[in-house]
């Protein structure tokens, strides 16, 4: 695909953060859709519209892709950075997530901004090593020779990785020590679900 053509499709497929209401169009314990309003994106695969559409509402949903072409055997590197790209989506929203966590927190405490700031900026790359294990393939396939690739992540391994940022935070920043960010992650973590993933690719 040439590249002005690709720089179009990218931008279609950006503006699914925009346009999806992720939160309203999430499933309930494996039900059908709460809402059928999710748009479907043109040229953008529709087992992609179907992950932001039926993601359960304890999940991320993060989009990578890669161009292959019709080189068949670029598919297993393109499957490695496709997933090294739908994990940077989730490491977005995660940011957004601990970002507002921050915010809140220090609208609530005497903690100096400056503190807070070097406190999510430690969190920030402790969760940047993590490498985000806990997240999972639940679709891939190709389209015009664009390989998508589509991982989601749950509440809970982000629990997991928070814990374990958050503590070497705390070491770092002493101030923050009364920051919990399990007990502020729900209402953050569907906040920033509602605004939905942006797809990461070439």
């Amino acid at each position: 695909m040439k590249r002005k053509g690709m720089k179009k499709l990218m931008i279609i497929a950006l503006t699914a953060g925009f346009v999806f209401s992720w939160a309203g169009c999430a499933t309930s314990g494996g039900g059908s859709p709460q809402s059928n309003q999710a748009p479907v994106l043109g040229n953008v695969p529709q087992f992609v519209n179907d992950a932001y559409r039926n993601a359960s509402e304890d999940v991320l949903i993060g989009v990578g892709t890669y161009k292959i072409g019709n080189d068949m055997s670029k598919m297993s590197t393109g499957m490695t950075f496709a997933q090294t790209r739908a994990r940077a989506d989730i490491s977005r929203q995660l940011n957004t997530i601990l970002k507002d966590m921050v915010t809140d927190y220090v609208a609530t405490s005497e903690l100096d901004p400056a503190a807070a700031l070097s406190f999510q900026e430690t969190i920030t790359q402790a969760l940047s090593r993590a490498d985000l294990r806990g997240a999972r393939i639940v679709r891939s396939d190709t389209l015009d020779g664009l390989l998508w690739v589509v991982m989601e992540y749950s509440k809970s391994s982000a629990a997991t990785d928070y814990s374990a940022a958050q503590s070497a935070a705390r070491l770092a920043v002493p101030a923050a020590a009364a920051f919990d960010a399990l007990s502020r992650m729900d209402n953050a973590f569907d906040k920033a679900a509602a605004g939905g993933p942006s797809p990461v690719g070439d």
